[in-house]
């Protein structure tokens, strides 16, 4: 066996260290010869499988796709580890890594080490509170566009289709924010942008657990449905790239700021200690609008569903928007939505019981000891985010819905509520950058519906099931909207 490198205090115990056993000791499900466990392994129904096999195997167990190992990890103080430990001790899959350059994203997501530490430095700064603020505006125009278009729905008794419209909201808000170009993809009709961003995530699902990498020899239909629309996207990424290299060299004046993302980063290529490669710019910006598409609109997804579900979470949420953003549809100001805190519970419980990232997959840069495991370099692991969220070891009353959880804890771990084991976000150096944005659009679109809306599930709408497509995302979320008549504002 090669030399270990043990990350304490993950392979301790009080009494002394554990025997280091190998892989191969770990339970796991049988598979057959050759395939090992891959025609189990249903890609849309990826994380509810491993969560069913950890309540088999325990909370570190194996399987096997051909004759490679992966490791799955179900251990809120493992996990959190080995989070704590990127990107040094941990990186991203060298597969996923291939398949996603493969699309053209060479950007923060999949880079490592000097590059990633450099790329993630100007994304913090893109994404910090104060820009927040600086763009409150801005968010709030495309929160109008939102409600207008909901308002023509309610007026003509349309079913909505949460999910294509939340889409609109956060790409318009991730253009205008990272880009400065308004894409205003929630007043257009035909063929908008996230027609062809929603063939990406599931085509990485779907790739990351194929046997071979076949699309590089011979193309499927689906294949060729996805080339043309990352070409689509490409042409627009490349647009943007374009616009921004126009405004940098019409900008004469030496000691202005960048006031954007995309110019940042296009004026840090003039910077020979820093300076993005042109591969980097365009994966960076297609990073931006992929994060911003699918994670926050799949979340505001499947809060609106709960809300259907649960009546009076609704009516609790609708009495905080009255109270808080008093004559207004909207908020008012950047302030003020800090001050919705029961909303902000619904988020935070909502991300708890259907979190967009239940599964996050590393591998270790060198041979490491996880618990007692001696796990060798480059071996998959799969950290499940949900399980140890809907564990009953961290959460009083796990499988309930229960946003009071979250203000009677006030943000600290209490008995029955461990925040170690909440992570929609990550944990560690690389937990997500664009965090206190998602808060911020998730707050608005939430405190504006609540205020002008009742929500329902619309008739003969088709049941609302978990598809995972690299991104956890609802089947379908049918909503009819009722505007809310001065008298039911309170």
């Amino acid at each position: 066996m090669e030399d270990a490198k043990r990350v304490e205090p993950l392979a301790a115990t009080a009494s002394g260290p554990r025997r280091v056993r190998a892989i191969r000791e770990l339970p796991g499900p049988r598979g057959l010869p050759l395939l090992g466990n891959l025609l189990q392994l249903n890609t849309g129904r990826m994380h509810t499988i491993l969560s069913k096999w950890a309540h088999e195997f325990g909370p570190m167990y194996r399987y096997r796709i051909a004759n490679h190992d992966a490791v799955v990890l179900a251990d809120t103080g493992l996990i959190n580890e080995v989070l704590r430990n990127r990107p040094d001790g941990f990186q991203r899959g060298k597969r996923m890594q291939a398949i996603v350059r493969e699309l053209g994203i060479d950007g923060v997501f999949n880079a490592e080490g000097a590059k990633w530490r450099r790329q993630r430095k100007l994304a913090m700064l893109a994404l910090n509170t104060n820009h927040l603020r600086e763009f409150f505006a801005r968010l709030e125009v495309v929160t109008a566009r939102l409600q207008r278009r909901w308002e023509r729905c309610a007026a003509a008794c349309e079913t909505v289709g949460a999910s294509g419209d939340l889409r609109r909201f956060t790409v318009d808000v991730s253009s205008s924010l990272a880009f400065a170009t308004d894409l205003n993809t929630l007043e257009s009709e035909g063929d908008v942008i996230q027609r062809h961003l929603d063939k990406i995530f599931p085509a990485i699902a779907r790739r990351l657990f194929s046997l071979v990498p076949y699309w590089r020899w011979f193309k499927l239909r689906a294949d060729r449905e996805l080339d043309a629309a990352v070409t689509q996207v490409h042409e627009l990424v490349n647009r943007l790239v374009a616009d921004a290299r126009r405004r940098a060299a019409r900008d004469t004046n030496a000691e202005s700021r960048p006031s954007n993302f995309l110019d940042a980063m296009v004026a840090a290529q003039g910077d020979g200690t820093a300076a993005f490669t042109d591969s980097e710019v365009v994966g960076n910006t297609l990073t931006m609008l992929l994060a911003g598409e699918d994670t926050t609109s799949n979340t505001l997804a499947w809060m609106m569903h709960l809300m259907t579900e649960h009546p009076a979470v609704q009516a609790k949420m609708q009495d905080e928007a009255d109270r808080i953003l008093g004559p207004a549809n909207r908020p008012p100001d950047y302030a003020s939505t800090a001050e919705l805190l029961y909303i902000e519970a619904v988020a935070h419980e909502t991300m708890r019981l259907k979190p967009v990232a239940p599964v996050l997959w590393v591998e270790p840069t060198e041979a490491v000891v996880i618990g007692d495991i001696h796990v060798p370099k480059g071996t998959p692991i799969n950290a499940l985010l949900t399980y140890v969220a809907m564990s009953a070891d961290n959460f009083a009353d796990s499988k309930s819905f229960r946003p009071e959880r979250w203000i009677e804890a006030a943000g600290h771990s209490t008995e029955g509520h461990n925040t170690q084991a909440f992570l929609p976000f990550g944990a560690g150096p690389r937990f997500c950058p664009g965090r206190h944005l998602a808060m911020l659009e998730i707050k608005m679109v939430a405190s504006m519906l609540c205020r002008n809306f009742d929500i329902s599930r619309a008739p003969d709408s088709p049941s609302t099931e978990e598809v995972f497509s690299f991104t956890m995302m609802p089947s379908s979320v049918r909503l009819r909207l009722r505007k809310r008549s001065n008298s039911a504002i309170r």
